[in-house]
């Protein structure tokens, strides 16, 4: 059955997303999202629903023009499905339902409570055992511009993004896997699975030039397991876990997160790193990024988190090791997303690891936690 908000959980300003009974399938394929299940989601009735684009990926979007009967001027409204639409991949993928189903389950469960933060308008999601499907705002016909990652942020914008993942973490700072047993992270894992192939991708022809110690899998996969291991449990909240620059978009010019696919229980910085080091110019966050780091402690504590210090060692540190987040760019293969977009992030990851020679500091760190 399909999976309703629960009742006790919508506050903030995120409107609960209507749940609708006796249902025990979803569709599977664009053609399938016709007028009458439209209707019956939406719990209005929809005179015409056609399709005008569609993306295949990890989920796939199908944009849709939609005419409401109760609509006197029957002005099409412009909506976008986001689901496993590509059958074939997903038989051969099938653990990406999963994501499909923590996405839904993210704007159902948690999105009402983060009264701090903007999120796309959402105006229906659930999920089957085989499926899951969100119904957005077509947000590129309401105005949302989406900057593609070959472009940097300038910092102004990058300051306001923090803010957001800073409303994110202060409402849920502290937070225990008990507090959202439904909550499955494979985060990990993931990263693990892309390692065995590290050397064959990384070193392979036409790949980002980045430096030789970066190159070394084995010190590599050594260094992501043992930061792995050593996440500061001080620093535990809600993360949105992939906020690179194409995760996201701008309302009137306002940094916005979206594809909630991954979220789960972690260490604050490994969002705030993730997200700086990639929207960021080299340059610009060899300026910035500890201005940019205060302003989001700043932020974090103003909205309801702690007082957290950037000259607090323990700060520092979590935040130069949570830049091993790069790595799943620096090892994408151009088969999961286009070439232009792996050498444009996957060399400003470089940098930042790099910089702050974060192999050496895990090491280090891990030989300090030994002989304590």
């Amino acid at each position: 059955m399909l999976t309703p908000p629960g009742d006790d959980e919508a506050t903030g300003s995120h409107a609960p997303i209507p749940a609708i009974p006796n249902m025990s399938t979803l569709p599977s394929v664009a053609a399938e999202l016709t007028p009458g299940w439209l209707s019956t989601v939406l719990n209005r009735n929809v005179k015409s629903a056609d399709l005008v684009g569609f993306w295949p990926g990890t989920a796939s979007k199908a944009f849709l023009s939609v005419v409401f009967d109760d609509d006197s001027a029957s002005r099409p409204v412009r909506l976008c499905v986001k689901g496993g639409f590509q059958p074939e991949f997903l038989r051969q993928q099938p653990f990406l339902v999963s994501l499909f189903q923590r996405e839904v389950d993210f704007y159902n469960r948690i999105a009402p409570t983060l009264d701090h933060m903007g999120l796309p308008p959402v105006h229906w999601a659930g999920h089957t055992a085989e499926q899951g499907i969100i119904i957005f705002d077509d947000l590129a016909a309401h105005g949302c511009t989406f900057v593609p990652p070959t472009e940097t942020w300038p910092a102004d914008r990058v300051l306001a993004g923090v803010e957001q993942l800073a409303a994110l973490h202060a409402k849920t700072w502290g937070v225990q896997p008990a507090d959202y047993p439904w909550l499955t992270s494979d985060y990990d894992q993931i990263i693990l699975t892309l390692l065995e192939t590290y050397d064959q991708v990384v070193n392979g022809p036409d790949r980002p030039d980045i430096p030789a110690a970066l190159r070394n899998q084995a010190r590599v996969t050594a260094a992501v397991r043992k930061h792995f291991a050593m996440r500061n449990p001080r620093f535990q909240c809600l993360l949105h876990g992939d906020p690179h620059v194409a995760n996201a978009y701008l309302e009137n010019g306002a940094p916005r997160f979206l594809d909630w696919q991954t979220v789960h229980i972690g260490s604050a910085f490994h969002d705030v790193a993730y997200f700086v080091a990639g929207a960021l110019s080299i340059e610009d966050r060899r300026t910035h990024e500890w201005d940019i780091l205060a302003h989001y402690l700043r932020t974090l504590q103003r909205l309801g988190g702690p007082s957290l210090s950037p000259m607090d060692q323990e700060v520092v540190f979590e935040y130069k090791k949570s830049l091993l987040a790069g790595i799943g760019w620096i090892m994408c293969p151009y088969s999961m997303q286009a070439k232009e977009n792996v050498m444009a992030l996957a060399v400003r990851y470089a940098a930042a690891l790099d910089d702050s020679k974060v192999l050496d500091l895990v090491e280090r760190l891990a030989r300090s936690s030994m002989g304590a």
